[in-house]
């Protein structure tokens, strides 16, 4: 019996050995190089509070309230931002750059979407002045105003002599002042930035008297919404990273100071909105990321996946398929929270009470177009 298929056997596995035992040296050899690579930030240590229960009786409960939402309009894929003129006209920014403009019958439907303006940028804070044009906190472009017409000025792209990183959500006061959040001067959304765990937000204020742009607050956890109190004697500033809302005074004794308005929110506070009640509506983006969490508490860990490229990331940093929103009184105390549970609508960015509906945005990584519940069905 010939022994020529039996060697050749053999040298077949030889080799699937060799290159095997090659393959797991270059794995190993990989790895190590990669746990020696210098991280690229220094982590802060952060032991980030428990995330409140959605299952115990209290105002986070879980429920179906935004379960019944329906579209309004999908022309806007991403409407990070909801605003409405003074004809009842909603408008919102998608993040082509497009904004939209939405009008309703006389029975609320809503009709078909047309393009208001385009900013060739990433608008995100929409709201009217006194003299009816639209301001725009634009990521990409700064602190806009869009006449009636839509044509296109820039406020502002800079601050103490360097630049708005990125302008990202705005209110404005009776005397005109725009009060807008400069998210992080990181300039965009970052998975190192969460990793690292250091303040890098700031909140901004625009006088367009004199046309100066001051910091009011610096050092912010990834600064977001931003909304002034019924008496303007405060503005509020969400703080995403530390699930927390920032108050700064604006009058009175603590004038020209902060201190915290609502913390331990149950996931990442987005936009903030004030309704006719003095109520602030929050949209939360994601719920509690627990890996987010743990990651705070072991810097080491955190250091590590600061290490790994955004592009492999953006999945651990997507938002859990749960749409949630806060609504809290004028005092900082939680009234009551909406969910989706079953997760057709998320990723939700922003709540609008509007003539008996709540109207709610996305951001990318969430579903898609403007959204509606009615308040009181």
């Amino acid at each position: 019996m010939s022994t020529e298929p039996k060697q050749r056997k053999r040298s077949t596995r030889q080799k699937v050995g060799r290159w095997s035992l090659a393959l797991l040296g270059v794995i190993v050899l990989g790895i190590a190089v990669f746990l020696l690579i210098p991280a690229p930030v220094d982590p802060a240590l952060w032991s980030a509070p428990a995330a409140p229960s959605f299952e115990k009786e209290g105002p986070w409960k879980e429920n179906s309230k935004l379960s019944s939402a329906e579209l309004v309009t999908d022309c806007a894929k991403f409407p990070e931002f909801i605003t409405f003129d003074t004809k009842g006209r909603l408008y919102t920014g998608d993040s082509d750059g497009k904004i939209y403009r939405v009008a309703f019958d006389t029975a609320g439907k809503a009709q078909p979407a047309e393009v208001f303006a385009d900013t060739h940028g990433t608008p995100n804070g929409l709201k009217f002045d006194a003299a009816g044009n639209l301001i725009v906190t634009d990521i990409q472009k700064g602190l806009l105003s869009i006449d009636p017409e839509g044509n296109i000025e820039v406020l502002t792209t800079e601050v103490d002599g360097g630049p708005i990183y990125l302008a990202n959500e705005l209110d404005i006061a009776q005397d005109g002042s725009i009060y807008f959040s400069d998210t992080s001067n990181y300039g965009k959304v970052m998975f190192k930035e969460i990793a690292e765990n250091k303040p890098h937000g700031r909140l901004l204020k625009y006088d367009p008297q004199t046309k100066q742009t001051t910091v009011l607050l610096r050092d912010l956890y990834f600064a977001n919404g931003v909304a002034l109190s019924a008496d303007e004697d405060f503005v509020l500033v969400a703080e995403s990273y530390h699930y927390q809302l920032t108050r700064y005074w604006l009058k009175g004794a603590k004038q020209g100071t902060s201190d915290i308005f609502a913390d331990n929110i149950a996931g990442f506070p987005d936009n903030i909105t004030r309704d006719a009640q003095g109520h602030f509506w929050v949209g939360v983006f994601t719920t509690r990321l627990p890996f987010a969490d743990y990651m705070h508490s072991h810097p080491w860990l955190a250091a590590t996946m600061s290490k790994v490229p955004q592009s492999l990331l953006n999945g651990a940093s997507a938002p859990v398929k749960h749409g949630l929103v806060a609504e809290y009184g004028p005092e900082g105390e939680l009234v009551n929270s909406w969910h989706d549970p079953e997760g057709t609508l998320y990723g939700i960015t922003t709540a609008v009470n509007q003539g008996g509906y709540l109207y709610l945005g996305t951001a990318p990584g969430g579903s898609q177009g403007v959204h509606r519940v009615l308040i009181n069905p």
